[in-house]
């Protein structure tokens, strides 16, 4: 039997490391967004309640994934809000924690107060669910002008 001469085994190497397509496979992917049929936010409302701004709605989470909403907040009027149909900019100002409620998958009324909203201005407002991993998904807005 007759040995390879060095340079032939390194090719031979190198044309099995291409064939078995070493290295990455691809751009890493996010988690895929949380699915159209698992949770409901229905009727979500911007109420005036004395010195504060009432937030109220329906959930149902009928797979149970997720953990918690967070409640952000646009000042309309605020630089980079100023233009009614642009993207706005969005700040966290709470949470709503989803797993300590009861478990049952009946609809149920969640509420949150912003009472750092200042009369005479007009807020938007919007859910995000998130599930444990931090994979949030936007799912309802509502809009007020605080009087």
């Amino acid at each position: 039997m007759k040995k390879l001469p060095l340079k032939s085994s390194i090719l031979v190497v190198l044309f099995l490391l291409v064939l078995t397509g070493c290295g990455v496979k691809g751009n890493p992917v996010r988690f895929p967004a949380i699915s159209d049929k698992a949770p409901v936010v229905e009727n979500m409302e911007a109420l005036s309640v004395e010195e504060a701004v009432l937030l109220k709605w329906n959930f149902q989470d009928r797979s149970g994934l997720i953990s918690y909403i967070k409640i952000e907040r646009s000042d309309a009027g605020q630089t980079g809000n100023e233009c009614r149909d642009c993207p706005q900019t969005f700040t966290g100002i709470g949470r709503v924690d989803v797993k300590e409620k009861p478990a049952d998958k009946e609809k149920r009324e969640l509420s949150f107060t912003d009472n750092q909203a200042v009369k005479g201005n007009t807020y938007k407002y919007r859910l995000m669910l998130c599930e444990e991993n931090e994979n949030c998904s936007e799912a309802a807005a509502a809009e007020i002008n605080f009087k």
